[in-house]
């Protein structure tokens, strides 16, 4: 119920043909979590030198008579080469739990299937909970700090895959959700992440762009990351002071790989935001194309996300779970309207750090290096 921006309308699709295997591709494997649950796309193949976006509707079904549990840390495995795999609920995903078996897939607009995502336009009904551009990626949350979910869960998951090579290639991910108990919460995690949308960069010009995030109440952040195409020469992120007004100078995240952006967890205590702080954001790019680069949600276009985990949220751990015990799904939309989604980004006054025509800046910042959490 928890981790943006992608909310879709979605409309039915008919499942796409399975396509013939090809015998190089290595099946993936990950151990099944001692406590939670996996999930597993079937297999979907790219052609040679082709691009390819497969959303994918899986169900998670409960254990026993499970309703609500808590996610403290998440992994997945897609194949190598991977653009991104990102891992999308929405207000349909639960009703299955509260209103009634099918009901999840007659609001989705599609049951459980792959499609190609053009034809499942989530956009207007999902957000991104898990958002990857790693081969492998783990997200741990600090001990006691988790995420509620309910089973049955409706998921929709977003490969896309670019294929430079010769031949086909199968494409397939894995998705691992491990839980603690709820005795063992003391707090609820949320989501922040935004994007910059308005994106136009004329060919053969640099340019950075940035936003700032201030949050609405003190939090603890428990990582950060980003996402930008290869025309980004680096993503960073600088604190936001809200009693001062000023970005600070120097950069607490770089990355230069934009392939593989690193995830940068922090220990409790070690982040903390208060009320009207936040983070100031931005993408360095460099189009040395010739063609200008829009933000059209494909490889050949560009993005400037910033993604990250904070707490608490709003919600307490006794409300979460009489909100599900009472069954009220209302509640439910609410309580996933206030933990997770975009940033408060209005702030049009500060002052970024970065010179906003030139991309320069990125050769002389040392890169950020993916940590995890003991």
């Amino acid at each position: 119920m928890w981790l943006s921006l992608l909310l879709m309308s979605c409309t039915s699709g008919k499942p796409e043909a399975s396509a013939a295997a090809d015998d190089s591709a290595e099946s993936l494997s990950l151990p099944v979590p001692e406590s939670g649950y996996q999930l597993v796309t079937p297999t979907s193949t790219v052609p040679a030198f082709t691009e390819k976006e497969v959303c994918t509707v899986l169900r998670l079904n409960p254990k026993a008579d499970e309703r609500l549990y808590w996610v403290n840390s998440l992994e997945s495995l897609v194949t190598e080469g991977t653009h991104h795999m990102n891992v999308h609920i929405g207000e349909f995903s639960f009703l299955d739990a509260f209103v009634g078996a099918g009901t999840s897939e007659t609001a989705l607009g599609a049951p459980v299937g792959q499609y190609p995502c053009d034809e499942l336009d989530t956009m207007e009904l999902a957000y991104t909970i898990f958002p990857s551009q790693r081969d492998n990626q783990r997200i741990t949350l600090p001990e006691g700090v988790a995420a509620p979910m309910t089973a049955p869960l409706l998921l929709v998951f977003s490969h896309h895959y670019v294929n430079p090579t010769g031949k086909d290639i199968e494409i397939s991910a894995i998705l691992n959700i491990e839980t603690i108990e709820a005795e063992e919460v003391t707090a609820v995690a949320g989501l922040i992440f935004d994007d910059i949308p308005d994106i136009e960069l004329a060919p053969g010009t640099e340019q950075v762009l940035s936003r700032t995030c201030v949050v609405e109440r003190d939090v603890e952040i428990a990582l950060v990351s980003s996402h930008n195409h290869e025309w980004g020469e680096c993503a960073t992120m600088n604190h936001y002071s809200g009693s001062t007004g000023a970005v600070e100078a120097e950069p607490f995240f770089v990355n230069k790989t934009w392939e593989q952006p690193p995830i940068l967890h922090f220990e409790p205590d070690t982040f903390s935001l208060a009320a009207g702080d936040g983070v100031h954001w931005a993408c360095h790019f460099r189009n040395d194309t010739d063609r200008t680069l829009i933000n059209d949600g494909t490889a050949e276009g560009e993005m400037c996300v910033f993604a990250a985990v904070a707490y608490p949220s709003p919600w307490t751990v006794e409300e979460v779970e009489q909100t599900v015990d009472n069954e009220d799904l209302g509640g439910l939309i609410s309580l996933m309207g206030d933990v997770m989604g975009p940033c408060d980004t209005s702030i049009d006054t500060v002052e970024t750090p970065w010179a906003t025509d030139v991309a320069d800046a990125c050769s002389d910042l040392p890169q950020t290096e993916s940590n995890v959490l003991e």
